[in-house]
């Protein structure tokens, strides 16, 4: 059994990020947590936006992809994390105790969490890091 960390946000419900937690659930069983932040989705890019705008959308989001973890018999639960990833890592860590933690992030030219280091800042959080690449359409997390 193994706990699985998985801190997503317009790629949440991603292909890639999907094979992955299939992937560890051919290992092992595993539990699953997953965090999404409440950021705005198009954040500098000029557009209104509320934090409780912002949490909505998460929300929406999360309820999706533990929708589809459900239905493939997955043993996960969800929670709004901090509009900062490594901030959202660091909370989730404080009642989960992950023996993996898994990031997916849009592809390096599109991501604004690898310009931010947000891979590298987890990896200091102790348990090991898998790095997902998820190619989601732009404008499809929102």
């Amino acid at each position: 059994m193994s706990r699985v960390l998985i801190v997503a946000n317009e790629t949440v419900g991603a292909d890639e990020l999907l094979a992955e937690i299939r992937r560890l659930e051919d290992e092992k069983t595993s539990t699953y947590l997953v965090v999404v932040p409440a950021k705005p989705l198009h954040e500098g890019h000029g557009g209104v936006w509320t934090q409780e705008g912002a949490q909505e959308a998460a929300q929406a989001r999360l309820d999706g992809t533990l929708a589809i973890l459900h239905e493939e018999g997955l043993d996960a639960t969800g929670s709004i994390g901090d509009w900062s990833p490594v901030n959202a890592i660091r909370d989730a860590l404080i009642d989960f105790d992950a023996d993996v933690i898994v990031i997916s992030t849009h592809p390096e030219a599109r991501s604004r969490w690898l310009r931010k280091g947000v891979v590298e800042k987890a990896r200091e959080f102790g348990p090991p890091v898998i790095h997902i690449v998820s190619n989601v359409p732009a404008g499809a997390g929102a």
